[in-house]
Parts: structure tokens; C-alpha cells; sequence
């Protein structure tokens, strides 16, 4: 009985045009549903002799159930998928899948295709801009953003969470192997040159300091096999490791975020040439009583033994927003000036256009 109330709730949540409202949906035992998501329209001009595109930005959904159990113990799952349309692509897309079991005093534990990666803990930080940014700190790595390295939306991967006491966290990462990794897509090539991950392990801890500054350090490392002979700078059985330390501070409406990372074969050019980089990451806004709220967002990388062949990021990232609701109902605008060398250019690097973005985000 009670299972056919909870398949009854589910269907009318997905029916009706009424069920994003409420958001989480409860049977007589308890166990929970929850949809939830955001609706976003963009439009990117990338400057030079682009003509600007609309998209559907980073529009995503998804389902969050719980269900408890005896002695304590809930378990839950989540999943999350992004739509593309326009110029941004054309299909919906998983983002995330994962279940497992959770325990106040044992922690929480989880499995999964793709999940936030304990790494991710810290580097959130940062990783605040609506388009822009997110690229200094090492996260979002190769071709799919950190995915199957590990330290974004970590790919077939077992995370573990807990806290020491409340101002104290902690957390562990395992990766299987990943195999056909993207690293990038050379020249005018159809197919990215690819290398295979093993053995992804990682750990973060996370100390809250005093109400509203909080402290991070994160760790991520995988090994290489199977790389392309195309590939410059490492070969098969090297190891590639990202250090992060993050710093986070909000005080009413300011919000100040800062990560550095260092890390060896971590990060590539867009001609599969590895290197050992640092780099740094500032994002800070205030949400004024009235709505707006003012970004600005700094990034920073460089390598550091001379692998990268001239290749930097150098981002500045000035922002503007106004909420109609706040961190609901949204309109944005940013506009990144590139002062770096990322752009291929034959066999060197050159710097890239500035670029502009603004669009209407609502979370449901």
C-alpha cells in the first residue's frame, strides 16, 4: 500500500503542471521525492568574428529520494540531468547518478557514475561565476571538466563523508579505472587524442574557523596507462597529483571565496602537452537588500616547468545581477577580459578574444 502511494505521488508529480511548487513529495512512511532543477537562457557572444549564440545555458533537473531505515541509517539516491538546445548542443545529458547509505555518527557513503568528488568540497569556493571562470584552480580538467580525473562531477567513483565534530569535516575519494579519457582535440582533428585513468584517489578536509569563515584542503591523484602516442609529456604508469588549499568568508550579503592549487601532469594545453602548473582563483559578490548584487571574479594559471609551451590563463571576470527573487528568480550579465595565452595559434599561443554573456536563470 504504501509503495502504490508513493508511485501514485511520483506520477502526479511528473503530470502535473502544478508539481514544481512543492518540490518534495512524502508517502505515510516517510520516504521522500524531491525535483528539483533550473531553467536558464543565455546569450554568449565570444567576440571576435562571432555572432553571438542563445542557449540553454547550464538547465538541468533532477530527482532526490530518501528513504530511513532501522538503527538510524537513511538511504538515498540522486539523479540529475542538463538539457542542451541551440548552439550549446542538441540532447539531454546525464550530469550525475548515485545512491548510498548514511548514518549520523558513520558518515555517508556513496557510489555512483558520476557524483561531486570530495575534492569539489573545497573547490566550490570559486567555482561561482553563471559562465565564466572556474579555470585557475585545476578543477575542471581536460575535455570534460574534471569528470573522470576526478575532481569535479567525479566519474565511477565511491566518496566518503563524515565530521570529526561541528566544525570539523572530512572526506575520501576512490575512482575505478576510466578508460578513452578525452584530453583534447588537436589542430583539426575529428577524434581527441586519449589516455586512461587508474587508480583515482582523493581526500579533502574542511574546518569552520569561527561563523562564516571556513578553511579547505583537498587532494586528487590518478594514474596514466593507454596514452596516445600523440600525447606530450607523460607516458604510461606516470602519475598525475592536484593539491587545493580554499578559503571561504560570508558575513549577511558578502561572500568571498579564494582556492590555489599546484599540481604535476595535471593540467594539458589544447594540444595534449601535460604539465606541472599552479594557479589561483578569487571570487567574491554582496547581495544588496534590493536585489542586485554585484560579481567579480579573478583567474589565474601558469606552468611551472616550461611544458606548456607559452600557454597561461589570465582571466578578469566583472559581473552584475539582479534577483527578483533571491538565489530563485535571477537575470545576469558578465563580461570576461582575457589578458592570457590560450589560443592556438600554429605552435605557439596567442591571446584570446573578451568575451560577453548574460541570461535569465529560475530554480525550481
Amino acid at each position: 500500500m504504501k509503495k502504490s502511494i508513493l508511485s501514485a505521488v511520483i506520477l502526479t508529480a511528473l503530470t502535473s503542471g502544478s508539481a514544481f511548487a512543492a518540490h518534495t513529495f512524502t508517502n505515510d512512511a516517510g520516504d521522500s521525492l524531491t525535483l528539483d532543477g533550473r531553467f536558464d537562457v543565455r546569450y554568449q557572444d565570444k567576440g571576435g568574428d562571432h555572432n553571438g549564440e542563445w542557449n540553454s545555458g547550464s538547465s538541468r533537473f533532477g530527482l532526490k529520494g530518501q528513504m530511513g531505515f532501522d538503527n538510524g541509517w537513511t538511504g538515498f539516491g540522486h539523479a540529475e540531468w542538463g538539457y542542451n538546445s541551440g548552439a550549446n548542443g542538441d540532447n539531454i545529458y546525464d550530469r550525475l547518478l548515485y545512491a548510498g547509505v548514511e548514518h549520523d555518527k558513520y558518515g555517508k557513503i556513496a557510489a555512483g557514475t558520476k557524483q561531486w568528488s570530495t575534492f569539489y568540497d573545497v573547490a566550490w569556493f570559486t567555482d561561482m561565476g553563471r559562465v565564466f571562470g572556474s579555470r585557475g584552480s585545476g578543477y575542471y580538467n581536460l575535455s570534460d571538466w574534471g569528470i573522470a580525473s576526478g575532481t569535479g562531477r567525479a566519474e565511477n567513483s565511491i566518496t566518503y563523508r563524515n565530521s570529526i565534530n561541528d566544525s570539523w569535516k572530512y572526506g575520501f575519494t576512490y575512482q575505478t579505472t576510466r578508460e578513452d579519457v578525452a584530453v583534447s582535440t588537436r589542430f583539426n582533428q575529428t577524434n581527441s587524442d586519449t589516455v586512461t585513468l587508474k587508480n583515482g584517489i582523493g581526500a579533502s578536509t574542511l574546518y569552520t574557523v569561527m561563523d562564516g569563515l571556513t578553511i579547505g584542503l583537498a587532494y586528487h591523484q590518478n594514474e596514466f596507462d593507454d596514452v596516445d602516442s600523440t600525447v606530450q609529456n607523460i607516458k604510461d604508469g606516470d602519475t598525475q597529483r592536484i593539491g587545493l588549499l580554499g578559503v571561504n568568508y560570508t558575513n549577511d550579503g558578502l561572500f568571498v571565496g579564494f582556492t590555489y592549487s599546484q599540481g604535476s601532469n595535471w593540467e594539458t594545453t589544447s594540444q595534449s602537452e601535460f604539465y606541472d602548473h599552479r594557479g589561483a582563483e578569487f571570487f567574491t559578490y554582496y547581495h544588496f537588500e534590493n536585489g542586485l548584487r554585484p560579481t567579480f571574479n579573478v583567474n589565474y594559471l601558469t606552468d611551472t616547468d616550461d611544458n606548456a609551451n607559452g600557454y597561461d590563463r589570465q582571466l578578469i571576470i566583472p559581473g552584475l545581477e539582479y534577483h527578483f527573487k533571491k538565489n530563485k528568480f535571477l537575470v545576469w550579465t558578465e563580461y570576461q577580459f582575457d589578458n592570457g595565452n590560450d589560443k592556438s595559434v600554429g605552435n605557439h599561443y596567442e591571446n584570446s578574444d573578451d568575451q560577453f554573456a548574460a541570461g535569465i536563470r529560475y530554480y525550481f
